[in-house]
């Protein structure tokens, strides 16, 4: 092309009097060495549109297509259709590139507004952990068991094993069923009204529990528990992608975290809520207000969820991959960034999703079913590799303690174990921010491998006191100073889990999936960790009268297996891109690094 324009120039100068030609070699061959400069600095969309133009030259001229194949059409036709979507960036994208990471150079004040946002948008995390630290202690409350028990006890009513165990955890069958189902909102009408439908039919389940007003009837509290499980398992989807699509690279998994952060900011107010509860009804077996407070406030939450979500601006990538609606991603990534549109960060950004969209859809296609299981790079790796990881978050044995720690500590000793549990759910609470800082600090595989020795050791400990040491006073009665370490021991377990597997595993699982699979790949992972969290929630009652203590040696192994796991499957995904990741999978190798990707990148760039 450009010796072409040289002849037009050249012929041009003989007629109107300009420099020789051999002072327009000279010009050219100039400008041709620079132009060789400048390919180091291009950015992708300039190569992608070098590419495409080198290819089409390629393809026989319209006089040979009896000689050019239906499979080079196709990609040719492909190939232009890439052409119209990416050209429609190239005027605002060609001044920036992407040689130099811009989000590097972003103050964490620059992002004020970005994690603000996503601050906001993260509580409706709230809802779920207000649910674990309210469901335990309102089910041991007098006027809840008089009101619902199934059966009769000296005059009292009381719960049989089976039935506590039911209401307890039929609320995670809800939640599997919602991140399966209704979570594919998100796709077709975007993360927003996804998000804005599963808060309507949480306000529906609350309206039912709420009016459960019939002596005896637990079923009406067991239906509702299924409907509010609906709607906290699309949330507990739509929310971390919804935030991992939106926020800055720099602060992405710190800004991930904030959800599991917000579940345990839930777990402890729940827990406080209960016990203030517990409280000022003590001995009013008749008054439905000891039980109806902690679920009625959850109206007050779903409303500020409302108000989050709507100051929340839409996903860009769910705008570009799946909307083609590039101006509205523009809108979105400047409003996240407190700039304007034509800011070069903007454009970068866009330019960064539009081609690996197009990419992706060139190399794969659309999505099926059986991509999973012959898709590239590595679907079906990718997803057990997340269904694992939800697994051992859940058999790690955090809710174990959450669900029934109130029953746990009375039984060794502690006359008040509501106060037990607002002191694991303060530690919880708190330790969640260290894990916001050990997650971009140390990387997401570092801190799972620290989790599992950890939780694993704390965990052992506190099985062998209480199996082996608890109850060997000659009366038989617990021992208080036994019962006092094996709550230490739980305290820096609950440390260990709230800044490690708690938040970090959710962060792991939002950065697996390609965008076009991320939806469903979520859903699938987290219904794995749900329907976990419902076999250990429904069969603890039974287990810990069968073995005591002894439940705890089963998360040991489990955490023992989750360690070994992560040393060899999971990726360090710190510091990548969303749209690079497929990058780790894409030759092979899980354990390459952020670093050898750029170089990789930089010396393909070089080579165009």
């Amino acid at each position: 092309m450009t010796e072409r324009l040289d002849v037009i120039s050249d012929s041009s100068s003989q007629r109107n009097g300009s420099p020789s030609t051999s002072t327009i070699k000279n010009e050219h061959q100039e400008h041709q060495e620079h132009e060789h400069q400048d390919r180091y600095v291009k950015s992708p969309l300039q190569n992608e549109l070098t590419n495409i133009d080198s290819y089409q030259a390629s393809i026989p001229s319209s006089s040979h297509h009896e000689d050019v194949s239906s499979d080079e059409v196709q990609k040719l036709n492909e190939k232009n259709n890439e052409e119209t979507l990416i050209k429609s960036l190239s005027t605002e994208s060609t001044s920036s590139t992407i040689v130099n990471d811009d989000d590097d150079n972003q103050s964490i004040w620059d992002l004020k507004k970005a994690i603000l946002l996503c601050i906001i948008t993260s509580f409706s995390g709230f809802i779920f952990g207000w649910d674990v630290g309210t469901i335990g202690g309102i089910t041991n409350m007098e006027s809840f068991k008089n009101k619902f028990g199934n059966v009769e006890n000296n005059g009292v009513r009381e719960f049989s094993s089976i039935i506590i165990g039911l209401i307890i955890s039929i609320f995670n069958i809800g939640c599997a069923i919602g991140g399966l189902s209704l979570s594919k909102i998100g796709d077709s009408y975007g993360r927003k009204i996804g998000l804005f439908f599963s808060i309507f039919i949480y306000i529906i389940g609350l309206i039912i529990l709420i009016t459960s007003t019939k002596s005896g009837s637990w079923l009406q509290i067991f239906f509702g528990r299924i409907i509010t499980g609906l709607a906290v398992g699309s949330t507990s989807v739509l929310t971390p992608m919804f935030i991992s699509e939106n926020a800055p690279l720099k602060i992405r998994g710190a800004m991930v975290v904030l959800y599991q952060l917000m579940i345990t900011l839930g777990i402890l107010m729940g827990n406080i809520v209960n016990f203030i509860c517990k409280r000022s009804y003590q001995g009013q077996l008749n008054n439905d207000s000891e039980w109806m407070i902690p679920i009625g406030l959850c109206f007050v939450w779903s409303a500020f969820i409302v108000v989050g979500i709507s100051a929340m601006p839409e996903s860009p990538i769910y705008l570009i991959n799946i909307k083609n609606d590039v101006d509205q991603a523009r809108l979105s990534i400047a409003k996240l960034n407190n700039t304007h549109v034509d800011d070069p960060k903007v454009s970068k950004q866009v330019e960064s999703i539009v081609l690996n969209h197009e990419r992706t859809k060139r190399e794969v296609g659309d999505v099926q079913w059986n991509e999973f299981l012959i898709g590239k790079p590595k679907l079906l790796l990718r997803l057990v590799i997340g269904m694992v990881i939800m697994f051992c978050q859940q058999f790690s044995g955090a809710n174990y303690f959450f669900y029934y720690g109130t029953t746990l500590f009375n039984s060794v000793g502690i006359e008040d174990s509501y106060i037990t549990s607002i002191i694991l759910g303060g530690v919880n609470f708190i330790s969640t921010f260290g894990g916001i800082y050990f997650v971009e600090r140390f990387g997401r595989k570092a801190c799972l491998l620290v989790g599992s020795i950890g939780m694993g050791l704390c965990m052992a400990i506190y099985s062998s006191l209480g199996s082996f040491v608890l109850n060997s006073n000659a009366n038989g009665e617990p021992n208080f100073a036994v019962g006092i370490v094996m709550i230490l021991f739980t305290c820096v377990y609950i440390f260990f889990f709230a800044t490690t597997w708690g938040p970090v595993s959710f962060v792991v699982v939002s950065e697996l999936f390609p965008v076009r699979v991320r939806n469903t790949s979520m859903s699938i992972s987290t219904s794995i960790n749900w329907i976990s969290n419902f076999l250990i929630s429904l069969f603890t009652p039974y287990v810990v009268v069968k073995i005591g203590f002894k439940l705890g040696y089963v998360f040991v192994v489990s955490l023992i297996f989750s360690g070994i796991f992560v040393l060899w499957m999971v990726p360090e995904t710190k510091g990548l891109n969303i749209e690079d990741f497929d990058e780790l999978y894409q030759n092979g190798s899980r354990r390459r690094t952020k670093e050898g990707i750029q170089q990789e990148q930089e010396e393909s760039t070089s080579n165009v």
